[in-house]
């Protein structure tokens, strides 16, 4: 999702270099603070992922500004990162997420 205009990034609204996007996932692992099962997350403090994971853009690394838990959902964690510059760009640009083992999305990046 591209957070400018809270629109899922798809071919018609891709990514753009510095860009902020944010990630949806499940199964990020242990939070700080630890949130009891089945409660949503707070919104003060945020509940980040312990171990944090590591984010690219076609092989160019993204700064990670945030991973944890998504306020007021149970179990729904996201990864908010921003899109340098200098990111290669086309119609099929793979984004991958890692913390432990990887998943890999394709993407549209334009200018």
């Amino acid at each position: 999702m591209r957070a400018d205009d809270n629109q899922l990034v798809t071919p018609t609204n891709p990514i753009h270099p510095h860009d902020i996007i944010v990630i949806y996932a499940t199964g990020l692992g242990r939070t700080t603070p630890t949130i009891d099962s089945g409660m949503p997350s707070p919104v003060d403090p945020l509940s980040t992922a312990v171990i944090q994971p590591t984010v690219s853009l076609g092989g160019v690394p993204l700064d990670v500004l945030y991973a944890g838990l998504t306020p007021g959902y149970v179990g729904l964690y996201q990864i908010n990162a921003s899109v340098p510059g200098g990111v290669p760009q086309g119609l099929e640009i793979p984004l991958t997420i890692n913390q432990g083992n990887s998943t890999t999305l394709m993407v549209r990046v334009v200018k």
